[in-house]
């Protein structure tokens, strides 16, 4: 187990860095990119809706919405069905920066399973095993990152047990 922890962590760094070097690409920071997915595979969105999801507040929101404006990325249009409300949209500029993205993702993931054990290629089976496996994975990941009083909590107990073990072995 502590084998596919390592190796999940090392896809989780890489997997940041991979973030930060696409939304550079554009000179977005990875949360305006995000927000760019968010668009692409969600649809358009309030503009409270995507700062709640990039974790930003309302006013925070509503900078980065006009950033990604100015670059010509996204617009804000009336909302169909509630007047005082807008939806943000990609553009076409927005979606062809966000495609070009996912594409070379699924290209980069592509080239990965190639290059892993034949069998992911061969058998549907054993790759819908894998990817249900990451899917676990995710939504695991996703739960504690949900949590952030229960990590809290979590890591300052551990890290003032290991001070008064720390405390007790000082004192002998």
């Amino acid at each position: 187990m502590h084998e596919l922890a390592r190796v999940v962590r090392e896809l989780i760094v890489a997997s940041d860095s991979y973030r930060r070097t696409m939304a550079g690409g554009i000179d977005l920071s990875t949360t305006e990119a995000a927000v760019l997915g968010h668009l692409l595979h969600d649809g358009p969105q309030t503009p409270s809706v995507i700062a709640a999801r990039a974790g930003l507040t309302p006013a925070a929101g509503t900078s980065l919405l006009d950033r990604l404006a100015r670059y010509g990325l996204v617009e804000r249009r009336p909302h169909p069905r509630d007047r005082r409300s807008l939806l943000v949209h990609l553009t076409r500029r927005g979606h062809a920066a966000i495609t070009a993205m996912s594409a070379m993702f699924s290209e980069d993931l592509l080239q990965a399973l190639e290059r892993s054990d034949p069998r992911l290629v061969e058998d549907p089976e054993l790759r819908r095993a894998v990817t249900h496996l990451v899917g676990a994975m995710a939504a695991s990941l996703r739960a504690r990152a949900g949590d952030a009083a229960g990590v809290r909590a979590a890591i300052l107990g551990e890290m003032s047990a290991s001070h008064e073990t720390a405390d007790g072995e000082h004192g002998r």
